[in-house]
């Protein structure tokens, strides 16, 4: 399992919006808002979405704490924590979670074993999300007929 690292933090603060995707090395901790994907390769990496922080986009990380809100797919390649304030929309992809009374998740949860190279990779959650925006489209179009 993941295990927390002494690696530099980045702090998106409260009253901060990032539009586009991030990616990041070491530690990522959001109290603020992001429009975009969150990526990070990295071994042992950790994304932290604090009780006020929201993300509208997919996030790939080793280990992934939600207590704010997700719009959009969580892929934690080691740990996933679902925090008691937490609100997800969309699909998660785990190898072992840990949810609070109080977490809320509206869509799937999808088991997945862990990999010994380090599981999905960006290019996989990228080509992911684009079908999964097609799909989305095509029952827009399915639904206005």
């Amino acid at each position: 399992l993941v295990s927390i690292s002494n690696a530099p933090t980045t702090l998106i603060s409260e009253g901060t919006k990032v539009v586009g995707d991030v990616t990041f090395a070491g530690n990522l901790e959001i109290l603020g808002s992001v429009v975009g994907n969150i990526i990070s390769e990295q071994e042992n990496s950790r994304v932290r979405v604090l009780n006020g922080g929201s993300i509208q986009g997919d996030i790939l990380s080793s280990l992934v704490e939600v207590n704010g809100f997700i719009k959009g797919n969580i892929y934690a390649r080691d740990r996933l924590c679902l925090e008691s304030q937490c609100e997800v929309n969309g699909s998660v992809h785990y190898s072992l979670m840990e949810m609070q009374p109080g977490a809320q998740v509206v869509g799937s949860c999808i088991y997945q074993q862990p990999q010994p190279d380090g599981g999905l990779s960006a290019q996989d959650v990228v080509a992911e999300t684009v079908n999964i925006k097609d799909i989305r489209s095509n029952k827009q179009i399915f639904d206005k007929q």
